[in-house]
């Protein structure tokens, strides 16, 4: 197994983030290896999207930091998470082109490791999977009691949350519709539930996170959290 030659413990303007009004999170399982190479034949390379580091703690936190200012992995944050925190009235961008500077910045965290590898994740050994998690869920635990979020939107197995006592609980919304506007055999079903003091939410990730939704629908996601937490914030 390689892995990637810096760590990256989360993606975005944490300085942002602390400011918000509403302090999101969203949660995946480790950073992709597309974070370091276009094509799968090439090698590692922190300057494809993070040019800032150089080797230190104090370069590592400005290019984690500045991430979605340079190159970020838009394919996927953009196919995935974004349109739901939009409809949040949050994004991870601190500048929109064409579009309406939303309010809260979020950032994203990694649940099992902080490092990218090859092969990917599906592809690592039983073995491989549980030494990077031994570190990975730990660190990821301490993060967020630092960042002491209010919403945390995750794109993990059930399985893997249940390690740390997180468990979806109840219904939040339905979406009985497919993103092209056909009627499902059954309805997507998003869950929430409680982690410490946040609001968790949980959707199901087909090839990007909560991927049978559509961005429409995902925009309509993120209006119906807000609306739920309104209801329960202190």
């Amino acid at each position: 197994m390689q892995k990637s030659n810096l760590p990256i413990y989360w993606f975005g303007n944490m300085n942002a983030y602390m400011e918000s009004k509403i302090k999101i999170i969203t949660v995946g399982l480790n950073p992709s290896d597309k974070e370091f190479r276009e094509k799968d034949t090439e090698p590692f390379c922190s300057n494809l999207r993070f040019p800032d580091f150089k080797g230190d703690c104090t370069s590592l936190l400005k290019a984690l930091n500045r991430y979605f200012e340079y190159n970020p992995y838009s394919r996927w944050f953009d196919g995935g998470f974004e349109p739901i925190l939009n409809g949040m009235d949050a994004s991870y961008y601190s500048k929109q082109k064409g579009k309406e500077k939303y309010a809260n910045k979020a950032v994203h965290t990694d649940f099992c490791s902080p490092w990218a590898t090859e092969p990917t994740w599906s592809k690592l050994s039983i073995a491989e999977k549980n030494n990077l998690l031994k570190e990975g869920i730990v660190l990821w635990m301490h993060l967020v009691k630092l960042l002491s979020p209010d919403i945390i939107l995750f794109s993990l197995p059930h399985d893997l949350l249940k390690k740390v006592g997180i468990h979806p609980s109840t219904d939040l919304c339905k979406f009985p519709l497919t993103k092209d506007g056909q009627n499902r055999s059954k309805p997507e079903i998003i869950k929430r539930g409680i982690y410490d003091k946040s609001l968790t939410i949980f959707g199901t990730t087909v090839n990007n996170p909560y991927g049978l939704l559509g961005k429409v629908q995902k925009n309509e996601l993120g209006v119906e959290i807000i609306k739920f937490y309104n209801t329960i914030k202190p």
